[in-house]
């Protein structure tokens, strides 16, 4: 597409955040392992909307949140960064839920997902990509891959690995790609849900 070249990554800011919840939303409305937690499409947003307020308002507020932007400010993608994370890190704000955000959600389902992937975190220090998505009617601008680039400058920058769990063959194929390699088992969610795959990608100090 030709917005290709017109898409910058940034650091979001509290300004953003009106914007950046209707975005979210939309972006991954259809994601896998949201779509197992909450399968009904039709109130998914519904549901969810009062869970990503609070996480995405916490992870700006920190500075973990980095936003792919066109001309005029339209806010494409997002995705969410812990620096650094360890194994026995408490939770960070944007992966911490509150009780009232919680409210109506497939309790079981929601805390399944959370103590898996908490289980399989690596214990060496490292930058974690907990989401990244683009809104449906700008995929294929490049969106996602000028966010990816900007955070793993970051990771570079500070000479820390990267890990993520990547939710469909798609997206690990992808990540394959920009140097991360498959770390461990694959983790698959029960009653059919989707199979995570955690991938890391080793320090590259001064972007090697």
């Amino acid at each position: 597409m030709s917005l290709t070249l017109a898409v910058r990554a940034r650091r979001a800011v509290p300004a953003d955040v009106d914007a950046l919840v209707p975005a979210y939303l939309a972006a991954f409305a259809d994601e896998a392992v949201l779509s197992w937690v909450v399968p009904d499409p039709t109130d998914r947003a519904a549901r969810t909307a009062s869970l990503f307020r609070d996480l995405l308002h916490a992870a700006v507020h920190d500075g973990q949140v980095i936003v792919a932007e066109l001309p005029g400010g339209t806010l494409a993608g997002m995705s969410v960064w812990q620096r650094p994370v360890d194994a026995t890190s408490p939770p960070a704000p944007a992966t911490r839920p509150t009780a009232a955000a919680l409210d109506g959600l497939p309790g079981r389902r929601l805390a399944t997902v959370t103590d898996t992937v908490a289980a399989h975190r690596p214990k060496e220090p490292h930058l974690y990509l907990a989401s990244i998505g683009v809104r449906p009617d700008l995929r294929g601008c490049g969106a996602g891959g000028v966010i990816l680039a900007e955070g793993l400058r970051t990771a570079d920058a500070d000479g820390l690995p990267t890990y993520l769990e990547a939710s469909t063959g798609r997206s690990r194929r992808l990540y394959l790609r920009q140097g991360f390699h498959d770390h461990g088992r694959p983790l698959a969610l029960p009653d059919g849900g989707p199979v995570l795959w955690p991938m890391w990608r080793p320090a590259r100090p001064g972007g090697a």
